[in-house]
């Protein structure tokens, strides 16, 4: 590595050397394979699924059997429905956070209400 080349030229050059042992080119050659042909990403299906509303917890749980049940059937492939419920876990945990928000609210006002009417305020 004296010689200031990056692990990949250093590669290029050992598969490319004729002199070399035959077991080190070979190695060298499938070693520096990933860098000078990547593959290719495959394309992103479209995946169309009639889901229920996902606006309640209720329905986010539908939502969820239906992928699974579309997965079951083969309908979708199995790393698509992974990609749906993720997106259906975001959804229900939106439904958490104004939920809590919502009560955590209430309380607030509940105990102000309390203190008003104790006068310890």
């Amino acid at each position: 590595m004296e010689t200031g080349k990056s692990p990949v030229e250093y590669l290029v050059d050992l598969y490319r050397d004729e002199n070399a042992d035959a077991k080190d080119r070979a190695w060298a050659a499938n070693a520096a394979a990933p860098y000078m042909h990547p593959r290719i990403a495959p394309a992103a299906s479209k995946v169309v699924l009639d889901l229920p509303d996902t606006s309640t917890p209720a329905g986010v749980k539908e939502a969820i059997g239906a992928v699974i049940k579309a997965v079951a059937a083969g309908e979708i492939a199995p790393a698509e429905g992974q990609h749906l419920v993720s997106i259906i876990e975001a959804q229900r945990k939106a439904i958490e956070t104004t939920d809590l928000a919502s009560r955590m609210e209430a309380l607030v006002e509940a105990l102000e209400a309390k203190e008003a009417s104790s006068g310890r305020r």
